[in-house]
This record gives C-alpha cells, sequence and structure tokens, in this order.
C-alpha cells in the first residue's frame, strides 16, 4: 500500500469542503467581523491541511485591510500617518 499524505479520517472530515478545481468564490468580506471569521476559517484550513483553501480567505482578508487602508487615508483624522 502507498504512503498517503493525510489519513483517512481527516480526508473524510474534509469532505465537500475540499475546494480545489472548480471551488467557488467565497463571498468578499463587508465587515471587520467577517474579517476575522475568514482568519479563524483560514487557520482552521491549515489546520486540515488545506493550505489552498486558506490562502483563498487570507486573500479576501488581504483585500479588505486594503480597502479599509484606502478608506481611512482619505479622512481627515488619518492625514499625519501614512498608510499604504
Amino acid at each position: 500500500m502507498g504512503y498517503r499524505r493525510t489519513s483517512p479520517a481527516r480526508r473524510s472530515r474534509r469532505g465537500s469542503r475540499g475546494r480545489r478545481g472548480g471551488a467557488p468564490p467565497l463571498a468578499r468580506i463587508r465587515a471587520r467581523a467577517d474579517c476575522l471569521e475568514q482568519l479563524l476559517e483560514a487557520f482552521r484550513d491549515i489546520d486540515r491541511d488545506d493550505i489552498h483553501e486558506a490562502a483563498r480567505r487570507l486573500v479576501l482578508v488581504q483585500e479588505w485591510i486594503r480597502n479599509e487602508a484606502e478608506a481611512a487615508a482619505g479622512d481627515a483624522i488619518f492625514a499625519d500617518l501614512s498608510l499604504a
């Protein structure tokens, strides 16, 4: 029998959550709570050895942070700060 990277129990736990190939797009993050939830889910994905799904979630988090930083850059309160 060949070597398996993950145990059968781990694979069955992922079930339909394994998103390689034709994975449906994740919804854009609209609020801080959604951002935090995606971060937590990314950690869970890493724990399940689902690095691709974690990366997809982290891209959404990064996009949300970038959008928030751009919005803050236009706010007079943050005028003295360097937000890149």
